[in-house]
């Protein structure tokens, strides 16, 4: 669509400020099983959504076809739309930021790999799951899936801003059967390169993933001393991301409301909003409101600093946007959400947190975050699984344990942070936390 000519007839039309929002993405997808080819899909989506101002009403048009055809009808569209709003909220669209941020990435050269290259990578991995033990009976899925993204954000005070990108990621579930045992296991990676990625590595880290939960057992109910493995941490802290929105804060939804200044966690924990870290898989240089994205400390060894902000939040606080309005995509509305938001790195290596702790549990996945975990509250009570400790050793796996407590109470409770951050395909990272106390329930 000629994003000029649809501007000049909007401003003929008596629309007084125009946006145009424009989204493409073509996805792939290939499952190998059995040394099959189980499905391979390609599929394209996007579109357009143009929103105007019109007698102090924000009128909206939604098209899947960019096609000047659609002109006319789209400014009939947004004059109509807006007329029967009867909301009040002010309503506005940016004019642009006269500077924007560019992101560093390492080269993807999975665009020019060809498709029997990645069927064929993701048959070598299969076969060598399947050889790396005896005890692993089955690769129960191996896929990989590529996305391919353009936004461009046009309006009619002169914003013409655009961004690509690119991410290919790549998984493998495996199940491992000893005596009446069985257990399933998975990892997901990002992948750059086929040509040069360590096969055997991978292979070898998700199979003593797998085997090292096989024949787990209860261990008594009680308060434990806990190490909340990284990737637990970060679906913990995923699900709790909406206590820095700053739309909650301002309807008192968020804990945190009236504590910005204040300590809310312990002081070895600093947490930051970072949309311009290199590699990131949420990193952007703008958010979906056309407003330059910048990186944020959000907690500072403890003390709370700042929330997330879109235009309309950051003017329900009287404050600026922080540059996270973002979509869930081209016709949805514009929420607010993190791009790369992590705890910063302690200190401490995982063996190092093993050996301060001494005794205790090691918790390294959390189950049925939907239903035990009140956002609001976030008290939780999760079933967990993980590895006991004694003397600083890791000594035997641990199934079919609940893992009750507070978030906000625990945080203020962290014994030590550790330097093994890992990177969720979220964006949200967390190394291990070392906390004083939790309460277990198991036999």
């Amino acid at each position: 669509m000629n994003t000029q000519k649809l501007i000049e007839k909007a401003r003929s039309a008596g629309i007084e400020t125009i946006e145009i929002y424009i989204q493409k993405a073509e996805k792939e997808s290939i499952n190998v099983y059995e040394q099959k080819v189980d499905s391979f899909t390609i599929a394209q989506s996007g579109g357009l959504a143009i929103r105007g101002l019109y007698q102090g009403k924000m009128g909206y048009c939604f098209l899947e076809e960019d096609s000047d055809d659609n002109i006319d009808l789209c400014i009939e569209m947004i004059k109509s739309n807006a007329q029967a709003i009867e909301s009040e909220d002010s309503a506005m669209i940016y004019q642009g930021d006269k500077n924007y941020p560019e992101i560093e990435k390492s080269v993807s050269h999975m665009s020019e790999t060809s498709v029997t290259d990645k069927i064929n990578f993701l048959k070598e991995v299969e076969e060598k799951l399947l050889n790396a033990d005896e005890r692993i009976s089955q690769v129960m899925e191996t896929m990989m899936e590529s996305e391919k993204a353009e936004t461009r954000i046009v309006n009619s005070l002169g914003m013409d801003i655009s961004k690509s990108d690119e991410v290919c990621v790549f998984y493998a579930n495996v199940l491992a059967n000893e005596e009446n045992d069985h257990k399933s296991a998975y990892e997901i990676r990002v992948l750059r390169d086929i040509e040069h990625y360590d096969v055997d590595a991978f292979v070898a880290d998700l199979k003593n993933k797998v085997l090292s939960k096989l024949n787990a057992v209860q261990v008594k109910s009680g308060k434990y001393k806990v190490i909340l493995k990284n990737e637990a941490m970060c679906s913990l802290l995923g699900a709790l991301c909406g206590l820095f929105n700053g739309e909650n804060v301002y309807k008192g939804i968020s804990q945190l409301k009236d504590k910005c200044g204040e300590m809310i966690f312990d002081e070895k924990i600093t947490i930051k909003d970072d949309p311009l870290k290199k590699d990131g898989l949420s990193s952007s240089p703008f958010d979906d409101e056309g407003v330059a994205c910048f990186t944020k400390t959000i907690v500072d060894h403890g003390r709370l600093k700042m929330f997330l902000h879109n235009q309309k939040s950051a003017a329900m606080m009287k404050c600026e946007s922080t540059g996270n309005g973002f979509k869930s995509g081209y016709a949805s509305s514009v929420g607010i959400s993190p791009t790369n938001f992590y705890i910063e790195n302690g200190e401490n290596s995982f063996d190092e947190l093993l050996a301060i702790m001494k005794d205790g549990l090691v918790i390294d996945e959390l189950n049925g975050l939907h239903a035990g975990l009140n956002p609001i509250s976030t008290d939780f009570s999760l079933q967990a699984s993980g590895y006991l400790v004694e003397n600083g050793k890791i000594t035997r796996p641990v199934n079919l344990i609940t893992v009750a407590g507070n978030f906000l109470s625990m945080m203020k409770e962290v014994e030590a942070v550790g330097n093994d951050t890992y990177d969720s395909l979220s964006g949200i990272s967390s190394p291990s936390l070392l906390l004083d106390e939790l309460s277990i329930s198991g036999e």
